[in-house]
């Protein structure tokens, strides 16, 4: 019996996610979710394929254990960044459960970045760089710095903010002193400014501020992440949303733990905030270039991550049929999904010269033509400097040789109608004339 049927164990309010919603509509297999099941649950005998995000808990685990076991093709899917605390400092988190291993037999990675850090820890031929298909509406839109008035900026947490009592209080400090600095300041670079919070497990009473978005499913925060200017929150996928968004965006962590996710702009102290929002609102091209870079190899989004998906779902379930058929164990290549870059990260389309560099008007130069003529000069007149120097390094090891002999007059009148080496023609005039 072919096993084509893709099965997702989504306890909760999980199955209805975008996490899962946002792909497998386009699937041509069957798709099933299962909401509810324990550990004794066993899955339907035409299985191809589970996928889950519910990777590092009972009865998940030991359903993910038991399908390996028995041949059952196995996808786990990141559901966002990789994130320090989340990983080695929850209490509740048996060590090594986030990804150490991957249990299943593939993981679907929001990116190349993300992809070499599991890699790191020692799943090599189980990552598959697939990207985030719930932000593909947002990563097909073409991205521009926002303009309001006034100037906007949103204030987030993870969320769960912290693990520990130890991990709440710094966040808190952290976010009443934002909160204190902003309320000191009048207007910011000469620009009136608001702040929109959007705070988790009642972060915004305890600094006595407004949490204005309160919707856990994404649908309202999208629609606020569009409308602000600037973004600053604590480590969380919510970064790659506001660089996709075009935004500049700090990362605000007082325990200035290892980022997996970097960021042009860190807010790890209080001393911090004075030097880094003014920059917000006027950010410099080259901090943008690089938060692009980390987007780009964070969260791989150049063309929709539905796609690329539902091919590994499929093509996974494809490839353990094959071997079912010839009654082999099920091994998968160590990539299933092509690399169109071939390993590169494509140059980015914000690395202009112009921008980057406008204090030389050389950059805004983009007559082709024209310069095609100036490097046509410039290299005839570097030509003519080498000969010259050559033949200056002639004469002078003449010269050694024969202490009567004096530069030549042409060489002389060369050099002295440039600036730069008319001191040593003078130099060597004057040494001339004193033999």
């Amino acid at each position: 019996m072919e096993k084509n049927r893709i099965v997702l164990p989504a306890s909760g309010k999980c199955f209805d996610m975008p996490l899962y919603r946002a792909w497998t509509d386009k699937l041509s297999l069957p798709c099933t979710y299962i909401r509810e099941y324990d550990i004794s649950w066993q899955p339907p005998a035409d299985t191809g394929l589970i996928v889950t995000a519910q990777h590092y808990m009972e009865p998940d685990v030991s359903i993910i254990r038991h399908a390996v076991k028995n041949n059952i093709p196995v996808l786990i899917i990141a559901d966002g960044i990789l994130e320090y605390k989340n990983t080695w400092e929850r209490p509740s988190n048996t060590p090594g459960s986030i990804f150490q291993p991957v249990l299943g037999h593939k993981i679907a990675c929001i990116g190349r970045a993300q992809a070499r850090i599991l890699e790191s820890w020692g799943n090599l031929g189980k990552c598959e760089v697939v990207g985030l298909p719930r932000l593909d509406q947002l990563a097909q839109k073409k991205p521009s710095l926002q303009s309001h008035t006034p100037f906007r900026f949103l204030v987030t947490t993870a969320r769960v903010p912290g693990f520990t009592a130890q991990q709440t209080s710094l966040i808190k400090k952290s976010l009443t002193d934002l909160k204190n600095w902003f309320n000191t300041q009048q207007s910011i670079n000469g620009k009136p400014f608001e702040v929109i919070w959007r705070l988790t497990e009642n972060m915004d009473s305890e600094i006595g501020v407004e949490s204005r978005v309160e919707d856990t499913t994404g649908t309202e925060f999208a629609e606020v992440i569009q409308s602000v200017d600037a973004l600053i929150t604590t480590p969380s996928t919510t970064m790659l949303e506001g660089m996709l968004n075009g935004i500049p965006v700090a990362v605000l962590d007082y325990a200035n733990n290892p980022l997996y996710t970097q960021s042009a702009w860190t807010i790890s102290a209080e001393s911090h905030i004075p030097e880094i929002i003014p920059e917000l609102t006027e950010p410099p091209p080259p901090k943008m270039l690089f938060q692009n870079t980390v987007l780009h190899d964070n969260l791989e989004c150049a063309s929709p991550a539905t796609d690329r998906m539902v091919i590994l779902a499929e093509e996974m379930v494809r490839i353990a049929n094959t071997y079912r058929s010839q009654n082999k164990p099920v091994e998968f290549p160590a990539r299933i999904l092509p690399d169109i870059q071939y390993g590169h990260h494509m140059p980015e389309t914000s690395f202009d010269m112009r921008q980057l560099y406008p204090e030389h008007p050389v950059f805004s130069n983009v007559d082709t033509a024209a310069l095609q003529v100036e490097v046509e000069h410039l290299t005839k007149l570097v030509s003519q400097k080498e000969q010259m120097i050559q033949d200056l390094h002639n004469h002078i090891k003449t010269s050694n040789q024969s202490p009567g002999n004096t530069l030549p007059q042409k060489i002389l009148r060369t050099l002295l109608n440039h600036r730069q080496i008319a001191r040593m023609a003078k130099v060597f005039r004057k040494t001339g004339s004193k033999k």
